[in-house]
């Protein structure tokens, strides 16, 4: 796969951990007065990308490509190709005579009204898109929402050509667009697919057969600009103990009103609002938050609900709730608590780690252990656990209803995850842990793969459900 691998530390610091613009607001890049403002294009290709069901995302960052989102030139002329090829406008527009006349287009429109150019480019991008699984392969469930999914609709909008295959060139348009929606976005990096077009002799067109119509991508990201009012989100980023910027208004100048902790639960209030900077392809949602009225980059909003669970209160716990929850690894008590200090039941344990690994067992298979009945409860998950080798019991029984202890929490992790732990540097010495102890390898790996940091490790204690949840995401976000 190939992927973009996006340097958003700078950018980062614009909106989590500090105040400083990442452009400035006023700067509109043109001075005739026919231009509409950044603010204004922006909220216009986001308008528009809405109706047609297109990623804001996508929009943008065409308009950022074709033509650096200007419709005029400085000298209040429409931009046109440099080519001559008839691209005309913000979305660079590219029609022959007959589809002017066939699709009743208006050219002069295209050339000095940017809501129309607009306009026309997100339809032409939405004719592409419905050539999926006919001229163009289908990426994914072909889910709209999804950035990686357009994949194919992008580069078709710049043509099926030679030129846009990565197979024949470094340098593709449909690539340098997702480097620059991803970086513009603020987006962690994305997965584009792979794939062998076909050529006939003569063309340079290309054509995909039957069994190339369909391709996968490992990352699947979300638009986040796509949420209505009323929409369940939680703040989000990628770097653990994150705090979101809270501004007074929809502008990285704004005033900072406070700060968002990760995962935490909000509603959105409004409209995705814009500031008036080219560079800038994010928005910022209105929230109510702490009892204030704020605005937060769209970059960091994702959709889904999180419990506000009362009895959680360190910031790394919450995290790791909350990252296991809006995946449904994890869930609290009726009454609104998630009871952090219990230890953790062997089944309890086995359900999220097969939640996580999303296990699945064969019909045929029967569970060896006999000290559970196929209608107790966890029954399925700890088979699961079983017939994978995760946590076989012993004497017979797999104990289900046990609390899990630190040692016992060291094999199963490292067995879990064995693929993705990192092999151990050398031998760390335990004041608690010898190294003829019975589990001291898996002990040993987790301690230097950072999954726990204590020493002394304390084997023989239970875990408990906060130190479990805090174990498992550390191992599920290992790079």
């Amino acid at each position: 796969m190939k992927k973009w691998l996006v340097t958003t530390g700078f950018l980062l610091g614009m909106i989590v951990g500090n105040g400083q613009a990442f452009a400035a607001d006023d700067d509109t890049g043109t001075p005739d007065a026919e231009e509409l403002s950044y603010k204004e294009k922006k909220d216009l290709l986001t308008e528009t990308a809405l109706e047609y069901d297109i990623p804001p995302e996508i929009l943008k960052a065409i308009a950022y490509e074709e033509a650096q989102m200007r419709q005029f030139t400085e000298d209040g002329e429409p931009v046109m190709n440099e080519n001559e090829d008839g691209g005309i406008g913000i979305m660079q527009v590219t029609l022959n005579e007959d589809d002017f006349e066939n699709r009743e287009v208006d050219r002069e429109r295209l050339k000095n009204d940017t809501a129309y150019n607009i306009q026309i480019g997100a339809e032409l991008l939405n004719e592409k898109w419905e050539w999926t699984e006919n001229l163009i392969p289908q990426v994914n469930n072909g889910d709209r929402h999804i950035l990686e999914n357009w994949y194919f609709a992008v580069l078709a909008y710049n043509g099926l050509d030679r030129r846009n295959d990565p197979n024949v060139s470094d340098d593709t348009y449909q690539e340098d667009l997702y480097g620059t929606m991803t970086s513009r976005n603020l987006l962690p990096s994305v997965d584009l697919p792979e794939f062998d077009a076909e050529y006939r002799e003569g063309e340079n067109r290309m054509r995909f057969s039957e069994d190339d119509l369909h391709v996968t991508t490992e990352t699947k990201t979300p638009s986040t600009q796509m949420f209505e009012t009323g929409t369940k989100v939680y703040s989000y980023a990628e770097e653990p103990g994150s705090t979101i910027n809270f501004r007074l208004e929809p502008s990285l100048s704004s005033r900072q009103v406070g700060d968002v902790p990760l995962y935490m639960p909000l509603t959105v209030e409004g409209e995705l609002e814009h500031d008036n900077s080219r560079d800038n392809h994010f928005g910022f949602y209105p929230f109510h938050y702490a009892d204030i009225h704020g605005y937060m980059a769209s970059s960091y909003v994702r959709e889904g609900e999180v419990t506000p669970f009362y009895d959680v209160r360190k910031q790394e716990v919450t995290e790791a709730v909350g990252f296991l929850e809006v995946r449904g690894i994890i869930s609290g008590y009726p009454d609104g608590t998630f009871r952090p200090y219990e230890p953790i039941l062997r089944r309890h344990a086995a359900a999220m780690l097969a939640d996580a690994l999303q296990l699945s067992t064969p019909d045929e298979y029967t569970m060896k252990a006999t000290d559970m009945e196929s209608d107790d409860l966890g029954y399925n998950s700890m088979k699961a656990m079983e017939y994978h080798g995760l946590m076989t019991g012993s004497n017979g029984n797999i104990r289900p209803n046990e609390y899990m202890t630190r040692a016992q929490m060291a094999s199963v992790l490292t067995a879990a995850f064995e693929e993705t732990l990192p092999a151990p540097s050398g031998n760390h010495n335990f004041d608690d842990v010898p190294a003829d102890f019975w589990n001291y390898d898996a002990i040993n790996q987790i301690y230097q793969s950072g999954l726990s940091n204590q020493d002394p490790f304390r084997p023989g204690e239970d875990v408990t459900r906060s130190q479990f949840a805090l174990f498992l995401k550390r191992a599920m976000t290992l790079e």
